[in-house]
């Protein structure tokens, strides 16, 4: 399996274990952002408001995701290909739109004509929740810094937003597209947010990123410290510092928090 699977995988893990995390601490059956996406993102545009029978629905398109092998290995006719995929994942229903994302991304973010097909997708939305639903399905790879800057300005959106759950989809999502330091300021800033639900994404983000700068390790040893005792803030603030190199006082901090567990479990 290349880094870039085990990348992908590994997001997704974090991210589920981010979401079930929420459901478990909050009690909450709210629905994943990206989930909550489907809906808005279905919703007929200003241009088309109708969605009349003349819309037909691409074809053929298939009931289940391909693999990237499958994708590339018959590129004849691909443009047609790729026109009848970004139409039918803008405007079929949430189910076909999905599997229709995924076969574009089967083919994969490195090919040009993908990247555009995806950005455009993304562009037309103004919802940060609309854009959140796409980057689910798209897997993130190496690219070159100006091919890569077009999805971090979406994302800035997606952050942007003044849901938070959509917030920390967010936060997570830049981490994996973005394996440089300079996500740091991001990463930061996400530590600091009003949202404890945003902070323990950010908390996340961190593990999956490269970021491994001072001011970072500061602000995760004040949240292990302050964090409720085995809450869900706490724990990943202390499995992202587990990453981290420690001095003998960051390390006793860190011991303190993590006994502060202990202490609790033996009332």
């Amino acid at each position: 399996m290349s880094r870039t699977s085990v990348l992908a995988v590994g997001i997704a893990c974090l991210s589920a274990g981010f979401v079930l995390g929420n459901f478990a601490s909050h009690g909450r059956t709210d629905a994943h952002p990206s989930q909550r996406a489907s809906s808005d993102a279905d919703a007929p545009s200003p241009k088309d408001p109708a969605q009349s029978s003349r819309d037909a629905t691409p074809q053929p398109i298939g009931s289940q995701p391909v693999s990237r092998a499958d994708a590339s290995a018959d590129s004849s006719g691909r443009p047609a290909d790729l026109r009848a995929l970004a139409t039918c994942a803008s405007r079929t229903e949430p189910k076909a739109a999905e599997r229709c994302l995924q076969q574009l991304d089967a083919i994969g973010v490195q090919d040009p004509a993908v990247r555009r097909t995806f950005l455009q997708l993304i562009s037309t939305q103004q919802d940060p929740t609309a854009k959140a639903r796409i980057f689910e399905n798209i897997t993130p790879a190496p690219l070159p810094p100006e091919d890569l800057m077009p999805f971090l300005k979406e994302l800035e959106s997606v952050r942007g937003s003044s849901d938070p759950e959509v917030r920390a989809d967010g936060l997570i999502r830049t981490a994996a597209w973005d394996r440089s330091d300079a996500i740091a300021g991001v990463l930061r800033e996400g530590l600091y947010d009003p949202n404890a639900e945003v902070v323990r994404a950010a908390a996340t983000a961190v593990l999956v990123s490269n970021v491994r700068t001072q001011d970072i390790k500061e602000a995760l040893l004040a949240l292990a410290s302050d964090a409720t005792p085995d809450s869900q803030l706490h724990r990943s603030a202390l499995e992202a510092l587990g990453d981290f190199s420690l001095n003998r006082e960051e390390y006793l901090i860190y011991r303190a928090a993590r006994d502060r567990v202990d202490a609790k479990s033996r009332r």
